[in-house]
């Protein structure tokens, strides 16, 4: 058990710095920063929260400069009012999978903390976010008498031979994220590998000839799945043959459901930019920063450099949503709205993760959630799965599979 304290009358300069915005910025997190405004932000309730910060890291055993401050928020339940602290980040792998418990008070002078470690005790409530507002707007709970056909159908035009685990792990995502029914359209020679591994799916079977052009007959079945859908996910490890190629122009051009355009589809669009101007149907872009820069014909490290003006300008100019991937995942509405996302940790940069993303996305748009909320909504819960997994697994051990596993547990913590 862990305390620290400040002095408000000794500390005047503790005073002064709360009331800065430039130092709340540094300070407090998004969903911290939200319940202080939401009461005027007063100063004794703000040091507490510092208190906070600073009894976690001696708990942990480290100081104040081992992470970011943000990543420790000290929050009330909004039912309850008990406070409790949501860690992400760097805090959350200092952690070390333990639970903390916290204790606050305060006076108009003085503010104090207390933390202790609680492994294996109660999770804490999810910390207040636009990212979780979100998701709990646009995910209604399932009336009594609904049926899969309320929930939308899905086409996924992935995989491909090498690649079949990128069908798996997009398609079983999508699943998981509530589409009614979910339609795995992809080359008859991995149908074995994931028809093992999945049985939900429908599939339509593609069959491309032994040099990688389209057969005759495939472009018609997959036109047939195109119209049956309410949303249509390409790319995911389909690979820059010609029959993906024409897979790629064909759904751009014939689709008018949402199109969520990801991993080569976007490494195939890039060739040919002017092929995102063929869709006329709501279009989703997920790059990482390398696919970004060959949309852009730059450098990854030209887009990391500007990634908040790249995203905006670049849906803008195309009329797209743009989800720039990687560290506070950015998400961009051709309206000007920008979303950036705080959950998430680097042990969810490994091959696969994209995969689990993009299906959650499509999954959201089928079910007729608009594609900008769709987006913001599966980049949180993406991330959260994320940090969830490295809590339970590891940073190093998490795999992307992991990832949709853990999906279960957080809707029924988001009561969905």
């Amino acid at each position: 058990m862990l305390s620290a304290g400040i002095d408000l009358i000794e500390t005047e300069r503790i005073r002064r710095s709360i009331r800065n915005p430039r130092f709340r910025s540094r300070v407090f997190g998004e969903a911290e920063r939200s319940q202080l405004a939401a009461r005027g932000f007063p100063v004794p309730s703000a040091a507490a929260c510092f208190c906070a910060k600073e009894a976690f890291s001696k708990a942990v055993g480290t100081g104040l400069r081992a992470f970011d401050l943000r990543d420790v928020q000290l929050l009330r339940d909004e039912e309850t009012g008990r406070p409790f602290l949501a860690l992400s980040g760097t805090a959350l792998r200092l952690a070390g999978g333990a639970r903390f418990a916290v204790s606050v008070s305060h006076t108009k002078d003085y503010a104090c903390a207390v933390v202790a470690s609680e492994e294996g005790g109660p999770a804490a409530p999810l910390p207040d976010c636009e990212g979780l507002r979100t998701l709990r707007a646009v995910l209604r709970p399932r009336p009594a008498d609904s049926n899969k056909g309320d929930y939308g159908r899905l086409l996924c035009v992935c995989g491909s031979e090498g690649m079949a685990g990128a069908a798996v792990m997009s398609v079983s995502a999508a699943l998981r994220c509530g589409a009614g029914l979910v339609e795995a359209a992809l080359p008859a020679s991995i149908y074995p590998v994931v028809a093992a591994r999945l049985a939900e799916p429908v599939f339509t079977l593609l069959h491309p000839l032994p040099d990688g052009s389209p057969s005759a007959g495939d472009g018609a079945a997959l036109s047939g799945a195109v119209a049956r859908s309410s949303s249509v996910l390409i790319g995911c490890g389909l690979g820059k043959s010609a029959a993906a190629r024409s897979e790629v122009s064909a759904v751009l051009r014939q689709s008018s459901v949402p199109v969520i355009l990801d991993a080569d589809g976007i490494n195939i669009a890039a060739e040919h930019i002017n092929i995102l101007e063929a869709c006329k149907a709501p279009l989703v872009l997920t790059p990482h920063p390398g696919e970004m820069a060959r949309l852009l014909g730059a450098t990854a490290a030209d887009v990391q450099s500007r990634r908040k003006e790249i995203a905006r300008s670049f849906s803008a100019a195309h009329g797209v949503v743009l989800v720039l991937k990687g560290a506070g995942t950015l998400v961009a509405s051709p309206d000007g709205r920008l979303y950036r996302n705080a959950t998430g940790n680097p042990g969810m940069a490994k091959g696969g993760s994209g995969d689990v993303l993009a299906g959650m996305i499509a999954s959201f748009a089928a079910q007729g959630i608009a594609p900008y909320d769709a987006a913001v909504g599966a980049v949180y819960l993406h991330g959260l799965a994320g940090d969830r997994c490295a809590m339970e697994k590891s940073q190093s051990a998490m795999l992307p599979t992991d990832l949709v596993a853990m999906l279960p547990e957080l809707f029924l913590k988001i009561g969905r």
